[in-house]
């Protein structure tokens, strides 16, 4: 038994007393070591009296149950380490872990936490957006893996040269406008704003200033797959599918872990009776996300469905843009 981890024998059941569980806990996924065609889901509770941090494995028994396995026990897992014992424990008990805090192109920072005190990083995938905000390349540790994920090389070690990046709170939407944008005098001050300004620029040539959650003050309606913090809108584009059904796409950023969403939402009830609607949720990686983003800000008013029907192409971008990525989550709802 290491001094930094504690392995579980179910075996026996001898184990350890974990403590008193908190309110806090992560979701991230872990694929074999020896068969790397086998994944499972896994969670990670965090306990006080003594401080701890346990593994949980998710099974399926027969029947197609699911339960969740105690795997392992991290003691004391505070501190700039946590990130290299977790990989050592779980490479211990055969797993390897998919997040960002194990991934290649994670670059971890001196000095910045989320606030539930875990380490950042910034991803240098930078994409085709030019001058890519620093603020919004952060990952914590356990942002869920994306589809450019590779293997780190190596433990994690904060890099001394690493900028030092202030997490605070990205700026909302409601925040920024005062209801003088509602009066007429208002809407015509920024036409005529609009119309003075070159053609081909934008309002603000910075992205870290064009970046706002459009989920107003108060926090979002729907958590986190990774941490069950609450994810912010930062942008939405209404399109019409072939049948003339609403379809929605929107990027999504999680308040406490910084990972990245797509959410493709498609609502029937005005053609069908059942009321019917039907969800998919992707992982993006931040630079994606912006991509998304600079696609939707070039469509005027791109959340409202008025003009839905004129955005084939933009629809199709999409799609070709999401291709083969695999679904976090996929829901078909019907009635209310």
């Amino acid at each position: 038994m290491s001094d930094t981890y504690q392995l579980f024998n179910l075996a026996t059941m001898s184990g350890v007393f974990p403590g008193t569980r908190t309110m806090v806990y992560q979701r991230v996924r872990l694929r074999r070591l020896r068969d790397e065609q086998v994944t499972a889901w896994a969670r990670l509770l965090w306990y006080d009296d003594p401080p701890s941090c346990v593994v949980e494995v998710e099974e399926r028994v027969d029947g197609g149950d699911v339960q969740m396995t105690p795997l392992l026990r991290i003691p004391d897992p505070g501190g700039a380490g946590f990130g290299s014992t977790l990989r050592e424990a779980l490479a211990a008990a055969g797993w390897q872990m998919l997040a960002c805090g194990s991934c290649a192109h994670w670059q971890p920072l001196a000095a910045a936490l989320t606030s539930e005190r875990l380490a950042t990083g910034a991803c240098d995938q930078r994409g085709a957006v030019e001058e890519f905000p620093p603020l919004l390349a952060v990952q914590s540790l356990l942002a869920l893996s994306c589809r450019q994920w590779q293997p780190g090389a190596g433990q994690i070690q904060t890099q001394a040269s690493s900028p030092v990046v202030e997490i605070a709170p990205m700026p909302k939407r409601a925040e920024r406008e005062s209801d003088e944008r509602w009066t007429l005098a208002g809407q015509v001050r920024r036409w005529l704003g609009r119309k003075e300004k070159p053609a081909g620029e934008t309002a603000s040539t910075s992205w870290a200033d064009r970046v706002v959650e459009r989920s107003g003050v108060g926090a979002g309606t729907e958590p986190c797959f990774a941490c069950q913090g609450r994810i912010a809108n930062l942008g939405a584009l209404a399109v019409a599918t072939p049948e003339g059904d609403k379809q929605t796409f929107s990027v999504w950023r999680c308040r406490q872990c910084y990972t990245y969403y797509l959410n493709d939402w498609i609502d029937r009830w005005e053609r069908t009776d059942n009321l019917e609607t039907e969800e998919r949720y992707y992982r993006l990686s931040p630079a994606e996300a912006l991509e998304v983003l600079a696609v939707i800000e070039n469509v005027v008013h791109a959340e409202h469905p008025a003009r839905r029907h004129e955005r084939d192409a933009q629809r199709q971008w999409v799609l070709d843009f999401l291709g083969s990525r695999p679904v976090l989550s996929h829901q078909i709802r019907q009635g209310r």
